[in-house]
């Protein structure tokens, strides 16, 4: 039987404008979707239980707005983060191009609790829209490269629309998260003063997201 929430796990979902940022947290959080939504002009917030083994964890998803004046917002809701999507439109070269941008900006503001950089996914969307199998292969070849060139965690192709990968990705981001939230902790318990130090700020930081949201 799983216990009670342990803790927030906040994740920030970043991209060009258009990407479907908006639309894959609505997929993930209340299994919705929808053809048309409203730009996202600073952020969106949707949260999910999620069991792990024997935890649950309450995961909360900020869409963050894509246009140039949300960088700012972007900077703020990275801090105190866990981990971070960064969502590419895979009919736009430049979307995806954008993405490194973002990637950039995040890792400038926010660093994992081990000191690390956060858990990185990048996601190429709306891949339904793509017909022809080898130019999608072309797709998937580059973003592949741009994966590894820049160190994400994993590369996921997706279709929100059709609810493609999008649990794949989430289950893969989230259980890093949470196995490397474990391996830290048990260096608190094995005594070492900075893990002590940086793992009690963890605990006021959670404390402090369940009475604020983020």
């Amino acid at each position: 039987m799983a216990s009670k929430v342990r803790t927030d796990l906040k994740i920030i979902v970043v991209g060009q404008p258009g990407a479907g940022k908006t639309s894959f947290v609505r997929r993930w959080t209340s299994k919705s979707y929808q053809e048309t939504y409203q730009p996202t002009v600073v952020s969106e917030f949707g949260f999910k239980i999620y069991q792990y083994k024997e935890d649950l964890y309450r995961i909360q998803l900020w869409d963050i707005g894509g246009q140039d004046k949300s960088s700012a917002m972007a900077k703020v809701f990275s801090r105190d983060s866990h981990g971070c999507i960064v969502i590419s439109d895979c009919n736009e070269l430049s979307s995806l191009e954008g993405t490194l941008n973002w990637q950039n900006l995040v890792k400038q503001e926010a660093n994992f609790i081990d000191g690390g950089n956060l858990p990185f996914i990048l996601i190429q969307n709306k891949i339904d829209l793509i017909e022809d199998k080898d130019e999608l292969l072309k797709i998937e070849e580059k973003t592949k490269k741009i994966s590894e060139d820049n160190k994400f965690d994993k590369y996921y192709m997706t279709s929100v629309k059709n609810n493609i990968n999008v649990e794949e990705a989430m289950n893969y981001l989230i259980e890093n998260i949470i196995e490397r939230i474990q391996n830290y902790s048990k260096s608190f318990k094995n005594g070492d003063s900075n893990v002590q130090r940086d793992s009690l700020a963890l605990e006021k930081t959670s404390i402090r997201k369940k009475s604020t949201c983020c």
